[in-house]
């Protein structure tokens, strides 16, 4: 079976809007860990903490900012689900292939709160040919080794693990930093001669003795009496 698109299942869940719930998650996360210095203690964990409430903190202003009417943020504590025209997405970082039970508990109990009807299909003869819901939409954040985002993925996903019609978001990764330009090295002092040699400038005889630039050097005025 073809895997359907988003909009294709929920018109309220179409790609611009998408696009900007995973630009927004992956530019908050890359952004916190730019930010990170390794070398003074921040680790993956704590950088991952502050990604996730930046994050959060960004779905906010997103929704209250009366340009997405669509958008609205369930936050309570570290808890956090944005939704789509009231269709929940389930936000987090890991592979999409195998979202954690953590998640899948959390996406179970914002349907249960939210009292959504059950998203089933029937036949002609009314029998539900889709046993193995509900079905639960989420997010997946794939990241590198370091914790940086790589890729979103929007997929569904049921109570026993199961997933299905994922798709990628488009979004664009920004670029790394250009290095700072290093300084120009010193210009190395120049060598002496050693004594006895000639400087490398020296003017010489043609018996290869050094030859002495005369000096002028100024003498005071003495009145001569007349």
């Amino acid at each position: 079976m073809d895997a359907a698109l988003p909009w294709e299942l929920n018109p309220a869940l179409n790609q611009s809007r998408l696009v900007l719930l995973a630009q927004t998650a992956v530019d908050v996360r890359n952004k916190a860990f730019s930010e990170a210095n390794r070398e003074e203690g921040d680790t993956s964990w704590g950088i991952g903490c502050k990604a996730h409430e930046r994050f959060g903190h960004a779905l906010c202003r997103l929704a209250d900012s009366g340009d997405h009417p669509w958008l609205t943020v369930h936050r309570d504590g570290l808890y956090l689900m944005p939704h789509i025209e009231g269709v929940a997405v389930r936000v987090y970082r890991g592979p999409a292939d195998k979202p954690s039970q953590r998640h899948l508990e959390a996406a179970r109990s914002e349907h249960n709160r939210r009292n959504e009807p059950r998203q089933m299909a029937f036949s002609f003869m009314g029998q539900e040919i889709e046993p193995d819901g509900p079905w639960f939409w989420m997010m997946a954040v794939e990241t590198d080794v370091e914790g940086r985002a790589l890729r979103a993925v929007f997929f569904q996903a049921n109570e026993a693990g199961g997933t299905r019609n994922a798709w990628e978001a488009p979004v664009e990764m920004a670029s790394a930093p250009a290095p700072e330009p290093r300084e120009k090295p010193a210009r190395p002092a120049r060598s002496r001669a050693a004594a006895g040699q000639p400087e490398k400038d020296a003017l010489l005889s043609r018996d290869g003795r050094p030859l002495f630039r005369a000096q002028t050097v100024p003498l005071p005025l003495v009145s001569q009496p007349s």
